[in-house]
């Protein structure tokens, strides 16, 4: 078969631009620090990679889940320790009043106070974390605690559960409910705090009630909400060593995606020098080989 000068130069041509190709492939990738920068080169490394970046991108979503939910329960822990503060407080001027060493003003004293401690409870219990009513229930946007009548508190949220998801098919309900502080020793609290307040009325103190069962109920209330906070503490806890777990799995996946997608500086480096230099070999082999040009016939 006869080899024309065409075909030479069409042959040197294509190499060239082959050489040309490659050394663009090595130039993108030391530049952009990636390995694939489009599916074609490398189908199955680009399947992995889009996988890895969507459990990467996952696990960043289920951290914010986590964050929130530690500053939700953070939040409950406090409010619930104001609550347990009024009730501890509430209990000393009640074994305070009944003692029987007391005057009438300073009884009447107590009842302001106490008075005043029942209110500081529905306060607390109206305790908000990013615009939400965190006792409510799921009726986060409206107050669920109310105190009228100086000391009687009423609650009007519902037990519904706050749901987080923190991992794959992992959902922790993160919210404690005004329904449980109202109910939950057995005795209903807004009772127990009214009975308590009308035990220290100026003309009919009930000092044995007092220091009897209402003193038992108040004791229910506060065991009551220490096992509330308790409850809160624990599902804090998980979180946190949810969190802890999600930021390692998310560094493993980082750096599984890393040995997939980013280069080896050295060696992609050496790869282009060697095909620079092929390149330039190409280039001055072509040269001596297609040495004739239209000038050399006409001589």
């Amino acid at each position: 078969m006869r080899v024309t000068n065409k075909t030479l130069v069409n042959t040197f041509l294509n190499n060239l631009n082959n050489n040309l190709t490659k050394m663009s492939k090595y130039q993108d990738q030391m530049a952009s620090g990636k390995e694939i920068r489009k599916p074609s080169d490398d189908p199955f490394g680009a399947t992995r990679s889009m996988e890895l970046n969507t459990a990467i991108n996952r696990n960043d979503q289920y951290l914010r889940n986590i964050d929130d939910s530690i500053g939700w329960l953070d939040t409950t822990d406090t409010a619930l320790g104001q609550v347990n503060d009024s009730l501890q407080r509430i209990r000393e001027l009640m074994i305070s009043s009944a003692s029987g060493t007391k005057s009438q003003t300073d009884i009447d004293a107590n009842k302001m106070e106490i008075i005043q401690r029942i209110e500081e409870i529905a306060q607390a219990g109206n305790t908000m974390f990013d615009g939400k009513y965190i006792f409510a229930g799921n009726q986060t946007t409206n107050a669920p605690f109310a105190s009228i009548n100086n000391g009687d508190i009423s609650y009007s949220g519902d037990d519904g559960p706050i749901n987080r998801e923190i991992a794959p098919n992992v959902i922790l309900k993160i919210n404690v409910t005004g329904e449980k502080m109202m109910n939950g020793a057995g005795v209903n609290l807004g009772v127990t705090l009214s009975s308590i307040r009308d035990a220290l009325d100026l003309n009919s103190a009930d000092f044995p009630k007092i220091s009897g069962s209402l003193l038992d109920d108040i004791t229910k209330q506060i065991d009551n909400a220490l096992n509330l906070r308790g409850e809160a503490g624990a599902k804090a806890n998980r979180m946190e060593s949810a969190r802890a777990k999600n930021e390692e799995e998310t560094y493993n996946t980082t750096e599984i995606l890393s040995k997939v997608e980013d280069i080896d500086l050295a060696e992609k480096i050496m790869q282009y020098k060697v095909m620079e230099n092929v390149y330039n070999s190409s280039l001055m082999t072509n040269a001596k080989i297609l040495q004739q040009s239209l000038i050399d016939f006409l001589r």
